[in-house]
């Protein structure tokens, strides 16, 4: 069970001006501390899935970035690569950690610990929160549960859990 610190387990969805915000102001000790969240953020996969990954999972074009995630952890289906657009905000950082990792090494070279570390002092925050807010926010865009769950591999159970955030924050917007 991850340990939340001051900040308690957040549910309320991080929103884009947030992110940018941690990026231009959070403290990153390393560059590829940048990359880390760049990925989780626009990707929405689990802390141990970013840190596995190695540049051959990923296909950069000049429009984007094409990530094949590969096993899902937790029980979770296979899905197609993700494709990120280089357009995205901050994603240059990501393709310049992936282009400077020796083929076969880990693109993010450190303990779950540290990935943690990186959140919570460029954000005030922790990784899973990223995947909290991407996959809630898919859903206030409209995506359908058939989609969310082939970007991210959950199953109808756990994606339960955040069509429920999202019909919540929708009814309290009603209320106003």
């Amino acid at each position: 069970m991850p340990w939340y610190r001051r900040q308690g387990k957040l549910v309320i969805p991080m929103e884009e001006i947030d992110f940018i915000n941690g990026m231009k102001t959070g403290k990153f000790a390393k560059f590829q501390h940048r990359g880390f969240a760049v990925l989780i953020y626009y990707t929405a996969i689990r802390r141990g899935e970013a840190l596995r990954v190695t540049p051959e999972q990923f296909k950069i074009t000049d429009g984007e970035i094409v990530f094949d995630v590969g096993a899902r952890l937790k029980h979770g289906i296979q899905t197609p690569p993700l494709k990120i657009p280089r357009s995205a905000k901050y994603v240059e950082d990501l393709v310049f950690v992936i282009q400077n990792t020796p083929a076969d090494n880990r693109v993010f070279p450190f303990c779950e610990k540290t990935a943690w570390s990186i959140i919570e002092r460029a954000f005030g925050s922790y990784p899973h929160f990223f995947r909290l807010s991407r996959i809630t926010n898919f859903f206030q865009e409209g995506w359908s549960i058939a989609q969310v769950r082939s970007w991210t591999g959950l199953t109808l159970s756990a994606l339960n859990y955040y069509v429920g955030i999202v019909d919540i924050d929708k009814m309290s917007k009603s209320l106003r």
